[in-house]
């Protein structure tokens, strides 16, 4: 069970660098950490790769930084 108080599934066409075309797919997701700090976790890969498969990458933000996402999300454009 994932401890993500966000958690946004997607999958969008693509294809391989040899042109070969796919499906790929993503999750975003955002969870706290202590001190109000966040973490952004980012997983990309084939519809359906297994996660040993897949792309990963999380950024670690400060509690500063998790505040200035928080509001440039809440002034962006209807």
């Amino acid at each position: 069970m994932s401890d993500a108080v966000l958690e946004i599934h997607s999958s969008w066409p693509g294809t391989t660098i040899d042109g070969e075309p796919g499906i790929v797919s993503g999750i975003l997701a955002l969870s706290l950490g202590p001190g109000g700090s966040a973490y952004l976790s980012v997983t990309v890969g084939a519809a359906g790769a297994p996660p040993e498969d897949c792309d990963y990458v999380e950024f670690v933000l400060s509690a500063d930084q998790a505040d200035a996402l928080a509001r440039a999300l809440s002034t962006r454009p209807s």
